[in-house]
């Protein structure tokens, strides 16, 4: 998969601006503050729909009215092209000219793999972090469990509203609540089920990533840690009935989960460094690639941002090597390509971003 040109509207700091890509490493470089990041937002955006740090009125430029984002991109020897446009009351989704009313038929047409600063808080952050970093994942690679999930939130807000007003009454009457408990339990087993065998998927593909990345002879794997562990889900879900009451929201289900990650035997979050932090979250990334690439038999477009900081040279260059040598196209932000090998250099393409205009160096 490869985007090979995309105009920006009106988004973030950008007025005009038009990049023409193609296959391998694209450096942008530039100052902080100069606009780096908002090229990969905008790709995000457009592959996913929504941003991963602020709402949509926050992309449109200040004082316009909308932004918009497009791109051609090569899929399997077919050109899609995909458009954005968002106002302050919506957004409005074009795939090939023809606008798709539902967000969720058009997400799964750019596949992406990204790595941004917030993910850094991934390993030690909170489990609503790495719960939606990973629901992001599959719901663009799986369109089954972006449904399962979508279902599975709708009927989650139904029975929290009503455990609110059950908890007023001195004998609340569970009739109802048993009914969404039930359709609950049943959409919390498919969205649970088909964490797992992700997880069981990405084990099969993450430590060798590990292992390319941090030349370590220690094993990394992710664990998935669901709320409900119990065979019944139904059954457990209303042992919960006084719990749920007393709290007025629901406590279990698969809005209450988390992964763990591990070095050995050794819980990353308590004994991990910074730095094999970092490592650990990039070899993820290249692990997320390779499980793409088995699916969908073509490469995602990985987004790096300000992927050098805290890596050495050394790791610096093997996660290039795997970009270079993997057939994908990478944009990756820096600030400097100083202690980037030159043979990695001759190879890609290099654009330098000034107060919000991006121009290729040649």
């Amino acid at each position: 998969m490869m985007i090979q040109k995309i105009t920006l509207t009106n988004f973030r700091n950008y007025q005009k601006q038009t990049l023409t890509l193609g296959s391998g490493i694209h450096f942008i470089i530039g100052a902080n503050g100069a606009g780096k990041t908002n090229l990969l937002e905008a790709l995000y955006v457009l592959s996913l729909a929504k941003s991963y740090k602020v709402e949509d009125a926050d992309l449109i430029r200040y004082t316009c009215d909308f932004a918009k984002i497009q791109a051609s991109v090569a899929s399997q020897n077919r050109q899609i092209d995909l458009s954005l446009i968002i106002t302050e009351i919506g957004k409005k989704a074009l795939l090939n000219d023809h606008e798709i009313k539902r967000l969720s038929d058009y997400i799964g047409n750019l596949h992406i793999v990204s790595f941004l600063p917030e993910d850094m808080s991934l390993i030690k952050g909170s489990p609503g972090d790495r719960r939606y970093y990973f629901d992001v994942f599959l719901s663009q690679i799986d369109k089954n469990y972006l449904e399962m999930l979508t279902t599975y939130k709708y009927t989650l807000r139904q029975r929290n509203e009503l455990l609110k007003k059950l908890s007023a009454e001195p004998k609340p009457d569970t009739t109802l609540l048993d009914v969404l408990t039930e359709q609950l339990a049943f959409h919390a087993q498919q969205v649970m089920a088909r964490r797992d065998e992700f997880v069981k998927e990405i084990n099969d593909v993450l430590n060798s990533a590990y292992k390319r990345l941090a030349h370590k002879n220690e094993m990394m794997s992710m664990t998935y840690c669901p709320s409900i562990e119990a065979t019944d889900t139904t059954a457990f879900l209303k042992s919960k009935y006084h719990q749920d009451l007393v709290a007025r929201i629901t406590n279990y289900g698969p809005h209450r989960d988390d992964y763990d990650f591990y070095l050995d035997d050794r819980l990353a979050r308590n004994h991990a460094s910074q730095g094999e932090q970092r490592t650990m979250i990039l070899s993820l990334i290249m692990a997320l690639g390779d499980l793409i690439y088995q699916i969908k038999k073509e490469r995602p477009v990985f987004l790096l941002d300000d992927v050098f900081s805290e890596l050495d040279s050394e790791r610096q260059n093997r996660l290039l090597a795997y970009l270079t040598t993997a057939n994908l196209q990478a944009i990756v932000t820096t600030t400097s390509v100083q202690e980037i090998k030159e043979t990695i250099i001759k190879k890609a393409k290099i654009f330098r971003v000034t107060n919000g205009y991006i121009k290729e160096e040649y």
